[in-house]
């Protein structure tokens, strides 16, 4: 069933909620970053998002039953996204150093722009069943 113009709206206006909600958060990780505490830890950057995925996954599968392969893929889905996220927190010390302030500005928006469209084409298709239901 074709999606009229209405529903295509909805659908971008999902997309672009996500993005501007990801670049939001970006921005104000590079505006109010104060320079570099420590080293960076890339370790403790992956293992927090091991942890972080694997409650998650736990928790959406709860009571349901899933294969081992849908609990894999998607385990390693959120901990992608998760990893990309604290590994560029982590980075930021480094790029400070080298380039400044600016430029982590710019980098942590767009990695929270990056970060908002992946998760908005994630969560696209049960937004369109929800809108096709209606």
């Amino acid at each position: 069933m074709p999606m009229n113009t209405s529903e295509e709206k909805k659908g971008y206006r999902i997309y672009l909620q996500y993005v501007l909600i990801g670049g939001a958060i970006g921005l104000y990780y590079g505006l109010f970053y104060r320079g570099p505490q420590s080293p960076p830890d890339y370790f403790m950057a992956v293992l927090l998002s091991f942890i972080a995925a694997a409650v998650t996954v736990i928790v959406r599968f709860w009571k349901k039953k899933p294969s081992f392969s849908t609990i894999l893929i998607d385990f390693l889905k959120i901990f992608g996204l998760f990893a990309v996220f604290l590994l560029g927190l982590e980075l930021r010390k480094v790029i400070y150093e080298m380039w400044g302030k600016t430029i982590v500005t710019i980098f942590t928006t767009s990695l929270g722009v990056l970060i908002g469209l992946i998760v908005a084409l994630r969560a696209k298709p049960e937004e369109k069943e929800k809108v096709n239901q209606k």
